[in-house]
């Protein structure tokens, strides 16, 4: 191995019970098995340790990636420099209220065990969410959707370090000026520790029977049991002002099984770009680009993507 690079000294000289790795391969920990080495990588599963070490690096400014479930992501082939935090923090408290609860989590628990905890408890809102893949920290940032059901709908606050400042804060929903597939930490990239979801009672044998038809929509439509981030192009606004789903359009452009490499256009949700083999970044972002400009081409609208770039 040699020598230790100066940044994971410098930060195992602050963290010293810290688990800090070099080298480690990020297509080990995302849903597209796609990812080149981390220089260094940590697993953190205390929220504490996760605020010190992002404000450690927004001060000291070290740079730094975190991600949770690795699910909405496509992280480039080359090393990544700096620090990646994989974030497997995961408290969860609930209050109840009379007419309903509180769901404080925190920013690394999977999306579907707060989801599962919401039924059991017979909170509604979130059920539409089951099988939605990543973490609640993911879903806060990208304002996770399911049809027309927004997660960002449920959220009263959220608390944050702040990327300019290292220093932590809470932000209330108005000020996430949420949007479909979007909030405001896609610019400030502030980073989420936790969040409070607000719910209402729901019945429980209902609560459960959504979820069920979800699940089993996701499982009929999309490619589940293959690597891929999940929907790579947001649904795209048509020239008459009607929003389209970007696989419709994929589909009807004749992209579905187009391959670059091992990156393939699912034949199951044309939106999908899946790993059939051994993938790279590149692959998967040529193929996106085709995808893009022959969609351009045919109908004269310009998708965006949906999953994010790291690295």
């Amino acid at each position: 191995m040699g020598m230790e690079s100066p940044l994971i000294h410098r930060l195992k000289t602050r963290f010293p019970t810290a688990q800090f790795q070099e080298h480690e391969k990020l297509s080990n920990h995302t849903y597209f098995k796609i990812g080149g080495p981390a220089e260094v990588f940590i697993v953190v599963r205390e929220t504490q340790l996760l605020a010190d070490l992002v404000s450690l690096c927004v001060k000291e400014h070290i740079h730094f990636i975190i991600f949770g479930g690795g699910s909405n992501v496509l992280v480039t082939d080359d090393l990544i420099p700096g620090l990646v935090i994989k974030n497997l923090t995961q408290g969860v408290r609930i209050e109840k209220t009379p007419d309903g609860g509180s769901i404080f989590v925190e920013s690394g628990v999977p999306t579907n065990v707060l989801v599962r905890r919401a039924i059991d408890e017979g909170l509604a809102g979130l059920e539409y969410f089951l099988g939605v893949p990543g973490s609640v920290g993911g879903a806060v940032y990208n304002n996770s959707h399911y049809m027309n059901q927004l997660i960002g709908e449920h959220i009263e606050s959220i608390d944050v370090i702040e990327a300019k400042t290292g220093e932590k804060k809470t932000m209330k929903n108005v000020e996430l000026q949420y949007k479909y597939d979007y909030s405001i930490l896609q610019e400030t990239h502030d980073i989420v520790l936790s969040a409070k979801f607000v719910l209402k009672t729901g019945n429980k044998e209902e609560l459960e029977q959504r979820a069920r038809e979800a699940t089993t929509k996701r499982a009929n439509t999309q490619p589940l049991g293959i690597p891929s981030s999940g929907c790579m192009f947001q649904n795209a606004i048509m020239p008459d002002g009607k929003m389209v789903s970007a696989g419709y359009l994929i589909d009807q452009a004749g992209l579905k099984g187009t391959r670059v490499g091992d990156a393939m256009v699912s034949d199951k949700h044309a939106s999908f770009i899946v790993n059939v083999g051994s993938a790279t970044a590149k692959q998967v972002d040529e193929l996106a680009e085709l995808v893009k400009n022959t969609v351009k081409d045919k109908f004269g609208v310009v998708l965006k993507r949906e999953v994010f770039s790291l690295g």
